[in-house]
């Protein structure tokens, strides 16, 4: 294909400037692991300062009516309810009417009934063991503004959805390095302005909503260039490079709270850093690879230019020799979403990937938020939430290489369904928090195990053509449909803790039926053409495991094929 010999012709310029050199590793530390570990605290930062920690009416008076000790006036004047961990405990929106009685009368003859309770009328109480400045703290958005943080949390996903559907096809048309500025720009802007927003919700809220729009792209961009100017067996690399990343982002951002304990400055110090990555000129490159599609050949040659000079290689190709080294590419027409709905066996593949893509983001999103309410110590919680993702990664790595895409997938589905089993049955029981705590880290290792491979098949699974468009759009409604994730929370927090854990696990059970119905990819020739996506997978048996390739031949052009289309992917 014309593609293909595009892409080999290009390979061959890289190798001309060096495609691992000294610039790769440079661009790869600069942007994609310390670049990503901060990008990821922009992401996290504003989910840790939403907690809602303990709290119950302040009731003054106590002095008036010499009643010495806070537990005896909470005794006095809080009524008691079960809380969502199924303990009797002080309700945590509602008082006693105590100006029932005079304020001469004895405490000794209060008698209150139940139709005697009114609504915090005086303010909260909380419990800063952990939390103490900020924003529910701060502006009391609990009992009737209890669904203010939820909602916010849902218009993050929104936001995240509307950024990877318009910045992500704003990188094919403007580039990639300006999406990126955009990106950590919009992201800085959004979190460190709402410091001076909190006490006008909405505009935090739209806040909340601009910090949150290119999340994905953040991410996206950095890795896709270092991709296009690195050499194939570098490229699966790349991306744990950036997971790497990512994880000691997500690990640090609670504990930075729990060492500051002010909200304001711990949004400042996980949100002002990304602007640090304006400053790096000398590696802030645009894809040459991206800007040769474009026609672009003088940008292309400048960026190259660019590359060889740090890698201590010369280059000096022209214009004119640069357009006749890259052929003109033939592109196979499609018709973007709907071709993924091509045929009834397309349009099963991708309705079963885009079920599996929900019952994977729906419990991701569900058990970071849930990390912050199991008991113990939130941040500790979050941190282990965040620790588990590497080593699942790389589990996730060697059994897709071992026993399949297919088995793995599905296999992860069913252990996180398993392990919401035991999570159900003790967490009303006081505690066993630490023992929660460890299996809600188990139930995140094999979600994050099924990440891995649902990925890995999305790329596999779709033609060449459609390869990007099927993936995005698998991340998009499940995107969608994980804005359900904090109103599963609140039922948690609000009604029985256990609720958001039924759900994990009914939903673990559906990805674990749902994805074992995918065709394994695993040693399979990947489909390029549209014609080749339609039969994709229609002659494996149900009961069939894969089988690697016997023939030499046969296996190096399985890899060929793999490399090749992965790439073409990350791209386009």
């Amino acid at each position: 294909m014309a593609t293909q010999d595009n892409d080999a012709a290009f390979d061959r310029i890289m190798e001309s400037v060096g495609d691992d050199g000294p610039f790769q590793k440079r661009y790869n530390l600069i942007f994609n692991v310390i670049g990503v570990m901060f990008f990821a605290m922009t992401v996290v930062n504003i989910l840790v300062i939403l907690t809602v920690p303990e709290h119950n009416c302040l009731v003054p008076g106590n002095e008036q009516h010499n009643v010495s000790g806070i537990e005896r006036w909470k005794n006095l004047t809080l009524p008691r309810a079960l809380n969502s961990r199924g303990e009797l405990s002080f309700s945590s929106c509602t008082m006693y009417n105590i100006s029932k009685y005079p304020t001469e009368t004895s405490t000794s003859e209060w008698r209150f009934e139940e139709n005697d309770t009114i609504p915090c009328i005086y303010g909260y109480e909380y419990d800063r063991q952990y939390f103490d400045l900020i924003p529910i703290t701060e502006e009391n958005w609990v009992c009737d503004k209890e669904l203010h943080a939820t909602n916010i949390f849902a218009f993050i996903r929104f936001a995240e959805v509307s950024g990877t559907f318009v910045l992500g096809q704003l990188g094919d048309r403007i580039g990639r390095l300006p999406v990126y500025l955009i990106s950590i720009g919009a992201a800085t802007f959004g979190r460190a302005m709402a410091v001076l927003a909190a006490p006008h919700y909405w505009l935090f809220a739209a806040l909340a909503f601009v910090g949150s729009f290119a999340s994905n792209t953040g991410f996206q961009s950095p890795l896709i260039v270092a991709m296009e100017i690195s050499k194939d067996e570098n490229r699966a690399a790349l991306s744990l490079w950036q997971l790497f990343g990512w994880t000691v982002g997500v690990c640090v951002t609670p504990l930075i709270l729990w060492w500051n304990r002010n909200w304001i400055w711990f949004m400042l110090i996980t949100s002002v850093p990304c602007l640090l990555f304006y400053c790096f000129p000398r590696y802030s490159i645009e894809s040459p690879r991206w800007l040769a599609s474009q026609g672009r050949y003088q940008a292309c040659i400048r960026q190259l230019k660019k590359i060889a000079k740090v890698n201590g290689m010369r280059f000096n190709l022209t214009v004119e020799e640069l357009k006749e080294r890259i052929p003109q590419k033939e592109i196979e027409k499609t018709f973007g979403i709907a071709s993924l709905f091509s045929g009834w066996h397309m349009t099963k593949l991708t309705t079963l990937l885009l079920i599996c893509w929900i019952c994977n983001t729906i419990p991701t999103f569900t058990l970071f938020l849930m990390s912050m309410q199991m008991g113990g110590n939130p941040f500790l919680n979050l941190f282990w939430q965040g620790a588990v993702e590497l080593p699942a990664y790389f589990c996730g790595q060697v059994l897709c290489d071992r026993i399949g895409r297919r088995l793995t997938n599905s296999g992860a589905y069913l252990g996180s369904a398993v392990f919401c089993i035991p999570v159900v049955l003790i967490i009303h029981q006081s505690g066993n928090e630490q023992y929660v705590t460890v299996f809600a880290v188990i139930v995140k290792f094999f979600v994050c195990v099924t990440y891995f491979a649902l990925y890995l098949q999305s790329f596999e699974v779709y033609p060449t053509s459609l390869r990007q468009t099927g993936t995005s759009f698998g991340i998009i409604i499940s995107n969608v449909f994980g804005a359900l994730g904090p109103y599963i929370v609140y039922l948690g927090t609000n009604f029985d803790i256990r609720l958001p854990f039924v759900a994990m696990g009914l939903i673990g059970m559906a990805g674990f039926l749902t994805s074992i119905y995918l065709p394994e990819t695993l040693y399979q020739k990947l489909p390029d053409t549209l014609e080749e996506g339609r039969r994709f997978g229609k002659d494996q048996t149900f009961w069939s495991l894969p089988r690697k390739p016997k023939d030499l031949c046969t296996e190096m052009q399985y890899k060929l094929s793999q490399y090749e289309a992965i790439t073409e992917s990350q791209t386009e």
